[in-house]
């Protein structure tokens, strides 16, 4: 009896679908990494300096830092480990927020395909990939892109963790458990999500083991944080507020969801009208997305009950600050700080293209990756003379090399003066060019360790003076071995003290263009027109000048 052959089985959907999504994330990795390398290599500014051996090499460094820095401990004593074993160079120090950035990416496709789908989170992830401002902090040697990755990881653990139909797995307990530590670490912002993921699961999910585990550790990780933030406040040095932020507003948070999250305010960079109608056409669009985005999680919240976490964890940092403002604390706001925010609204306009009729979605989908594209070639193009993400990093780097090669043709001793708040990059540069104000502590030894001891006892207390003692001494040397010293610029020579500061009558003037900008500080610009300043050479580089003048008597 003849046998008969088995009927060919048709392929996997499920399957394929899985190993086509691979391959485009795997596509999406190496473009990212292609466009954030062009950044790597550009010039550190202050904050990224502030992350280098230069304030962090020391032990007595790292607990200076951490005694006034504004952010938890996390990042500046992992940047003290990682240079000591890999240095402080430029790449270095960029490397750790690339690698976060780049596995943001992934990182969103995982926490979204659960909460819009999986065709929008790959719409999300690809945007994430060609997203300005997510290219800039991926490349800037600061907390912003570990943020990002934390607070993802943290959205889709527990929308994972929280479901009772979800397979419970060991290793995704510990990968939260450590995650929340971290984001309770980096920076105190991320509070606001680790509080709202504690609460929310008990209220869709009812109390179970689960979401009671999930309370409990968010509970202690908040406890901890408290009882860190009170010691910092008892200790005299927890501030609520700096001058170079400002108040989040009802303008404000439209301006960062409709504009900087999407285009990174780089379209009107060039300053002519096609690209102001280019940038509210993308506004437009933005808004589109996103209201269709929040309609298609609200139809299809019966397959996917947990989509409400999308716009949520978009305003959950946002709302924190508009309540603050509110409360009085008006200075607590930027950009950068507020980057988490960033990922869920590309969710939710994956979710929007996703969700409108094919045709439409696929033609506003070609328009948005045509502005993120116009958006990157407006970032690579003008982000080293115009403000597009954030302001421009000048190229201390040069002006380094040029104060260097007059230390070198016998300028030693001269002194420099700029409006700078900060100009710690010349130092990064070249130890030999050190700033005056930048290396003096924020108190004396013996005053902060009274301080700690009236707080924490005698013990902490010695440790603390002989460690700020340490640190003063090597501020000291670092000033003694200086063969330029940086002072402040006043638009008067009178107001220089020249006497004890002048070796002849030539001295350096530094410009920051971005840093105060002349119109809030202009000693500067005055002290070059001052009738007794003679400028012997000028030397422009990008977003800084720098004056070689001469000081008459």
């Amino acid at each position: 009896m003849p046998v008969t052959p088995p009927a060919p089985q048709s392929p996997d959907p499920t399957l394929a679908a899985r190993r086509d999504t691979r391959w485009l994330l795997l596509g999406l990795l190496a473009l990212g990494l292609a466009l954030r390398l062009p950044l790597m290599g550009r010039s550190v500014w202050f904050d990224e300096a502030c992350m280098s051996d230069q304030r962090l090499g020391t032990w007595a460094q790292l607990l200076a830092t951490l005694y006034v820095d504004i952010h938890p401990p996390l990042y500046v004593t992992f940047m003290h480990g990682w240079n000591a074993l890999f240095g402080d160079s430029e790449w270095s120090m960029r490397t750790p927020p690339l690698l976060c950035g780049l596995a943001s990416i992934p990182a969103l496709f995982w926490t979204g395909r659960r909460l819009v789908g999986r065709r929008a989170a790959l719409w999300a992830a690809t945007l994430l990939t060609l997203s300005p401002a997510h290219v800039w902090y991926s490349a800037e040697a600061r907390l912003y892109a570990p943020m990002l990755l934390s607070t993802l990881l943290a959205v889709g653990a527990v929308d994972r963790l929280g479901d009772p139909m979800h397979a419970r797995r060991a290793w995704l307990w510990w990968l939260h458990a450590a995650n929340l530590a971290a984001m309770l670490a980096l920076h105190y912002y991320l509070a606001v999500h680790v509080v709202l993921l504690a609460v929310l699961p008990p209220l869709w999910r009812g109390f179970s083991a689960d979401t009671r585990r999930l309370l409990v550790w968010h509970g202690v990780g908040v406890l901890l944080l408290g009882a860190f933030v009170l010691a910092k406040r008892a200790l005299g040095e927890f501030e609520t507020a700096q001058d170079y932020l400002r108040a989040m507003t009802g303008r404000e948070l439209y301006v960062l969801l409709v504009d900087w999250c999407w285009t990174g305010n780089t379209l009107p960079a060039a300053g002519t009208m096609l690209d102001d109608v280019a940038q509210e056409t993308s506004e437009l669009l933005g808004l589109l997305l996103m209201a269709a985005g929040a309609v298609g999680i609200w139809r299809g919240r019966r397959h996917r009950p947990n989509g409400f976490l999308v716009p949520i964890a978009m305003l959950a940092i946002p709302l924190f600050l508009l309540a603050t403002a509110a409360a009085g604390l008006g200075r607590t706001y930027t950009e950068r700080s507020t980057l988490p925010t960033l990922p869920f609204v590309l969710l939710l306009a994956g979710k929007g293209l996703t969700a409108m009729p094919l045709v439409a979605g696929r033609w506003l989908g070609l328009a948005a990756l045509g502005f993120a594209t116009a958006s990157l070639v407006a970032l690579f193009r003008y982000h080293e003379e115009r403000w597009t993400v954030y302001k421009p990093n000048p190229d201390w780097r040069a002006a380094a090399a040029y104060l260097g090669a007059e230390v070198d043709g016998g300028a030693a001793g001269r002194p420099v003066f700029t409006p700078t708040p900060n100009p710690r990059p010349l130092s990064y540069y070249d130890r030999r060019i050190q700033d005056e104000k930048n290396l003096t502590p924020p108190a004396t030894p013996a005053q902060i360790g009274d301080r700690v001891r009236r707080r924490l006892g005698d013990w902490l207390g010695d440790q603390a003076e002989r460690v700020f003692r340490d640190f003063a001494d090597g501020n000291a040397a670092l000033l003694r071995a200086a063969a330029l010293r940086v002072y402040r610029t006043a638009a008067d020579p009178a107001a220089l003290r020249l006497d004890e500061r002048m070796r002849d009558d030539v001295c350096y003037l530094v410009r920051d263009h971005w840093h105060p900008h002349p119109a809030i500080d202009g000693s500067l610009e005055a002290l070059v027109q001052h009738p007794r300043v003679e400028v012997i050479e000028r030397r422009a580089f990008p977003g800084i000048t720098v004056h070689k003048v001469r000081i008459r008597p």
